[in-house]
């Protein structure tokens, strides 16, 4: 088995974020076009926590976006 190089993580770190920010963009998406008060009761909860935190879920994904390029970048030199 090789050793992962720097590059690899790199390109882990960058995919993970950006598929972060896939999932919050669609979330937002969903989040827009559902009504709450048309939801079963169970799920309302979980509606308003991503409500309340699906900004900071955007900057974190794409924090780690650009770190992952950043590291690409890097790699690269």
């Amino acid at each position: 088995m090789e050793p992962t190089t720097f590059a690899q993580v790199a390109e882990v770190v960058a995919g993970f974020g950006a598929l972060g920010l896939l999932t919050g963009v669609l979330n937002v998406v969903a989040l827009r076009a559902v009504r709450i008060d048309e939801v079963p009761g169970c799920v309302q909860p979980r509606i308003r926590w991503w409500c309340a935190h699906n900004p900071a879920f955007l900057r974190v994904s794409a924090a780690v976006t650009v770190a992952g390029l950043v590291m690409m970048v890097l790699a690269a030199t």
